[in-house]
C-alpha cells in the first residue's frame, strides 16, 4: 500500500508536467496461474480411525484478455483496465483428478512511473466480479450446501513491472486479495474421487500474471500504420 501512496503523491507533485499528457488505448492478452487453499479430507467420514489427508492444489496455466486506457504525465501514468480472467486449478484425489475453475471480470486502476527507459513499475487496486466456482465432485447434501464459495465482489492489490518498446509491451504482475476466504465444509462424491467430507482451508487468493499488450491509438501524433513504414518515421514514441 505504501508504494501506491508514493506513486499518487509523486504524480500530483509533478504539476508542471500535467499540461503535456498523452493518452493511449490498447489491448492485451496473456497467461496466469492461481493460488487457492488446501483440502483436508476427514478420514473418519470414510472409515473409523482413518487419518485425515491433506491435498494441495496443483496450479494450471489459464488465460486473460482485456483492454486498457492510459494517461501519461511525463514519466508517470494512470492506467485503468477492463479484463476477463479465467482461473483454473486441480486436486489429485485418490481415485481421480478434480478440476477447480472460475472466472472474473476485473477493473484494475494502476498508477505507475517509468524508472528508466523502457522499464516502468506500477501498483494499484483491482475491483473483481467473480463467476460461480466449480469443483468437480462436490455435492449438495445435509452436510454441505455445495461450494466452494468466493465473494462475488472483491478487491485485490496489483504490483508489477512493464517493459515497453515502440507500441508493444510485456507486463509481469503479482496480484493478492485484500481478504482471506472462510473455511468451508465440502461433501465430495466418495465413490468417484475417494474423498468424502473435507474442509477447504482458509486462503488468500493470489495470482502471477504475464501478458503482452499493444497500443492501438495514441495522441502523440503517431499511428499504428507507422510501424510498417520503411522511413525514419517509425512511430516509436518512447
Amino acid at each position: 500500500m505504501k508504494l501506491i501512496y508514493l506513486l499518487v503523491a509523486a504524480l500530483f507533485l509533478q504539476s508542471s508536467s500535467l499540461f503535456s499528457q498523452d493518452y493511449v488505448f490498447g489491448v492485451k492478452a496473456g497467461l496466469n496461474n492461481n493460488t487457492i487453499g488446501d483440502i483436508n479430507s476427514r478420514g473418519g467420514s470414510i472409515a473409523v480411525g482413518k487419518p485425515n489427508e491433506v491435498f494441495g492444489p496443483n496450479k494450471e496455466i489459464s488465460y486473460q484478455i482485456g483492454a486498457y486506457f492510459m494517461a501519461e504525465f511525463g514519466s508517470f501514468f494512470i492506467r485503468p483496465e477492463l479484463n476477463y480472467v479465467s482461473l483454473k486449478n486441480n486436486y489429485d484425489f485418490p481415485l481421480r483428478k478434480a478440476n477447480w475453475e472460475t472466472s472474473k471480470i476485473e477493473f484494475p486502476i494502476l498508477l505507475g512511473v517509468e524508472v528508466f527507459e523502457p522499464i516502468s513499475i506500477y501498483a494499484g487496486p483491482s475491483f473483481n466480479f467473480f463467476d460461480e466456482v466449480i469443483l468437480d465432485g462436490v455435492q449438495v447434501t445435509s452436510f454441505s450446501d455445495g461450494g466452494p464459495d468466493l465473494e462475488d465482489k472483491s478487491i485485490s492489490l496489483n504490483f508489477g513491472v512493464m517493459f515497453r518498446y515502440n507500441r508493444f509491451g510485456i507486463d509481469l504482475r503479482y496480484e493478492i486479495s485484500t481478504n482471506e476466504t472462510e473455511e468451508e465444509l465440502l461433501d465430495i462424491n466418495n465413490s468417484a474421487y475417494g474423498v468424502n467430507l473435507a474442509d477447504l482451508r482458509v486462503y488468500k487468493p493470489k495470482m502471477l500474471r504475464l501478458s503482452l499488450f499493444i497500443d492501438l491509438f495514441r495522441t502523440d501524433g503517431t499511428s499504428l500504420a507507422d510501424l510498417f513504414k520503411n522511413d525514419n518515421n517509425c512511430g516509436c514514441p518512447y
